[in-house]
């Protein structure tokens, strides 16, 4: 299956724009749009292709988020929301509009994915899902790694609200969220993810004892296949209603 590159309207950039995988068979009720990480300072959209493909054989439409590395927050943020429009247009034109779409996210993209969901733009995905994200705040926190001290710094740029998730959470706007961790997390405390998910209703947090901060890029490991399945419970209960 193909993986087609659609930019996104607005600003021209390389990064500005969208990895998308659209089966000729494509069947399954609702679509993923995935955010990649890298410490906001580096990645791209193609880590998630092998994910798109396994997805793909699974009659899914998905697409791989790009946005501006290295730039500050409001940047990123216009860039994966710009994305995510491109995404619902692309859906619109072959008269799927009315298509749920999930957020899945990774590290500092479980960040964005989470920033987009809950903030007030509109956006509204069905659901979104955050892997290794870094949970209710950015604030420097004792014993943070130096790397991601130093990405987190320059993105906020000194305006640390802004930039941590519960400051947007809103009980009553907030899509359903999952959030996973894991075991030999090196970036982000667990007991941030808690927090936050504590003030999301119906947010669940998930423990992968033996994953590795990264590691659902590679979608045939036992941690991948794990976490998938409960993705997909996940995205079956949210689809329930």
């Amino acid at each position: 299956m193909s993986i087609r590159v659609l930019p996104y309207d607005g600003p021209p950039h390389p990064r500005r724009r969208l990895d998308l995988l659209h089966p000729p068979a494509a069947h399954a009720p609702y679509a993923l749009c995935f955010v990649h990480g890298g410490g906001w300072r580096a990645g791209e959209a193609a880590q998630w292709h092998r994910q798109m493909r396994r997805a793909g054989a699974r009659g899914v439409i998905s697409a791989s988020l790009g946005y501006r590395v290295g730039e500050r927050l409001p940047a990123l943020l216009d860039d994966v929301a710009d994305g995510y429009r491109r995404l619902l247009t692309h859906l619109d034109e072959r008269g799927l509009g009315e298509l749920p779409v999930f957020l899945v996210g990774s590290s500092a993209g479980a960040h964005l994915a989470t920033l987009l969901s809950l903030s007030p733009n509109g956006l509204e995905p069905a659901g979104c899902v955050s892997v290794n994200g870094p949970g209710a705040s950015l604030r420097p926190w004792p014993g943070m790694d130096p790397e991601i001290r130093a990405a987190v710094e320059h993105l906020a740029g000194g305006d640390y609200a802004a930039a941590s998730p519960a400051h947007h959470a809103d009980p009553a706007t907030a899509p359903p969220m999952l959030f996973i961790v894991v075991g030999k997390e090196r970036f982000f405390p667990h007991e941030h993810v808690r927090e936050l998910a504590a003030t999301l209703p119906g947010a669940r947090v998930v423990l992968l004892p033996g994953a590795e901060h990264g590691f659902f890029y590679e979608p045939g490991s036992k941690d991948s296949a794990r976490a998938q399945a409960e993705i997909d419970v996940f995205i079956a209960e949210v689809l329930r209603g």
